[in-house]
Parts: C-alpha cells; sequence; structure tokens
C-alpha cells in the first residue's frame, strides 16, 4: 500500500498539481485583494449614493432593495452612510470619491490579474502599466454588466412600466427577474475568469470554475449571516466594530475561494487543453 502511494505522488499528474497548488501563496495574494476591497468600499458607497440621488430615487426604494439583497453584516455598515448620501449632496466629494474607487478598483482587479497569472504560470511583465490599462478595460466592463443587472433587479418595475408592452408580458418578466440577474451575474462573472488572466483557460473549464466560485461565495455568504445572527443576539457590543472585521473575514474568503476556484480551472486546463476529452488527454500520460 505504502509503496503504491509512494508512486502515486511521484506520478507526473500529482507532481503537477501539487506545483499548480504551489505557484502562490494564497494567504498574502488573499489579503492584497481583501486590501484593496476594503479600500474601494467607501467611495464605492458614495458614488453610488451620489448617482441614486442625482436620479431622484427614493430613499425608500434603495433601502428595501438593499434589505432584500445584502446580508445583514453588510446592512449595519452600509445602511447609515447610505441615508447620509442620498439626504446630502456634495459634488466635491462624487468627484474625488470617483477617482479613489476608479482606482482602487482598478488596483483590486490588477491584483486578482497578478494572481491568475501566477496561477498559470505567466510570467510578469515589466511594464505594469500595460497592465494597468488591461485591468481597467476589464473593470469597466465587468462593473458596467454588474451595474446594469443590480439596476434592473432594483428598479426594473418602473422601467418595464414606463415600456409599452402588455401587461402579461411586464409580470412574467417580473416573476424571471431573480433569475435573469443571477444568470447575468454568472456570465459576468464566467467572463472574468476566462477573459482576465494573460493565458486564456478552455471556456468549459471557466465556466466550470465559476460554478465552484458561485456556489462556494452563496454558502460563505449563508455562512455569515447564521453567524452574525448568532454574535449579534449574544453580544450587545458587537454592531460597532464586529460588523467590519466580518465584513474583512468576509471579502478575505472570497478572494481566497477565487484563487482556489482559479487553481481548478488551471489544473483542469493543463490536463484537458483541447477542445476533445475523448482523446487521450495528458492526465492520462501522466498517471502511467
Amino acid at each position: 500500500m505504502r509503496k503504491y502511494m509512494k508512486k502515486f505522488m511521484n506520478s507526473s499528474a500529482m507532481q503537477t498539481i501539487i506545483d499548480y497548488c504551489t505557484r502562490i501563496y494564497l494567504g498574502y495574494s488573499s489579503a492584497a485583494i481583501t486590501y484593496y476591497a476594503l479600500l474601494a468600499i467607501l467611495p464605492t458607497l458614495i458614488v453610488a449614493g451620489n448617482l441614486l440621488s442625482i436620479l431622484n430615487l427614493n430613499l425608500n426604494n434603495v433601502m428595501h432593495f438593499l434589505n432584500h439583497s445584502l446580508p445583514p453584516s453588510a446592512l449595519t455598515i452600509i445602511r447609515p452612510i447610505i441615508k447620509s448620501i442620498l439626504t446630502q449632496h456634495n459634488l466635491g466629494g462624487f468627484s474625488i470619491s470617483l477617482i479613489v474607487m476608479l482606482w482602487t478598483m482598478s488596483r483590486m482587479v490588477a491584483s486578482i490579474r497578478i494572481s491568475q497569472n501566477t496561477i498559470y504560470g505567466v510570467k510578469p511583465k515589466h511594464i505594469a502599466i500595460i497592465d494597468q490599462f488591461v485591468s481597467f478595460f476589464w473593470l469597466i466592463l465587468i462593473l458596467g454588466i454588474i451595474a446594469a443587472l443590480l439596476m434592473f433587479a432594483a428598479f426594473g418595475s418602473s422601467i418595464l412600466d414606463a415600456l409599452p408592452l402588455r401587461e402579461n408580458t411586464i409580470q412574467h418578466i417580473n416573476a424571471s427577474r431573480p433569475y435573469i440577474v443571477a444568470i447575468g451575474l454568472f456570465i459576468g462573472v464566467s467572463l472574468f475568469n476566462w477573459l482576465l488572466p494573460a493565458k486564456k483557460p478552455w471556456l468549459p473549464w471557466a465556466l466550470l470554475g465559476t460554478f465552484l466560485e458561485v456556489s462556494a461565495f452563496m454558502l460563505l455568504t449563508q455562512a455569515f449571516s447564521v453567524y452574525v445572527s448568532v454574535i449579534a443576539k449574544a453580544y450587545s457590543f458587537y454592531q460597532a466594530i464586529g460588523s467590519v472585521i466580518v465584513a474583512m473575514l468576509w471579502l478575505n474568503f472570497m478572494a481566497l475561494i477565487s484563487n482556489i476556484c482559479t487553481i481548478i480551472t488551471a489544473i483542469l486546463n493543463d490536463f484537458w487543453p483541447g477542445t476533445s476529452l475523448r482523446r487521450r488527454s495528458p492526465f492520462q500520460a501522466r498517471v502511467k
């Protein structure tokens, strides 16, 4: 038994898996992504709140959407900020926050791209400004898709009422709106995982990695919601600083999950890189 185990561990396939798993230090990489994500939260909320106030959206409608879209741990942080922003207009703060938001989010995307390229074995380029422009381009594209989906989820009824559509059609669209948003977000994350790395994986593996990533995100959100509800009942001082700590841990685990799913995608793409699984794969050759 020990002989077969040693032979398996020394096989080319197992060595490939170990190589991919050790190419990146998950702790440091996840911490870097979390750092820029935390820096981007406040300016993003300020920009979003000012845009909502410019569009003359009702505060009650916005808060109703947030109550049904975000976990309680995030609501405790976001709710007072959104209320303050929607009741106070500050063009100077909006301009500064927009610049800070674009910089921090572009740095976050660049950190994710660096982690992905390291996992795929792509050597970093000496011209860092090119990577910055590439990250900024994908940031604008993906943020545009996600923002459009969130706006449709929040205010789709008002938009549909303004269109010359039949009432039955509007009812069907409203009923399927959560599924449309979920599918759209899945497509957005899939494009993020497929197009952002310098070395493009095979699309089916990118979709599989995205499915695992989104599923893990949902389980993580549910787990943190239960954790927050239990801790909030046990400790009265929790909401003061505990919400910030939970948000930080939540983002860090999300970055960790994203890196792990990228490793899985890279391993699958290395074993089966072609467009057909019927032919003899590199994995079969390495096991033998």
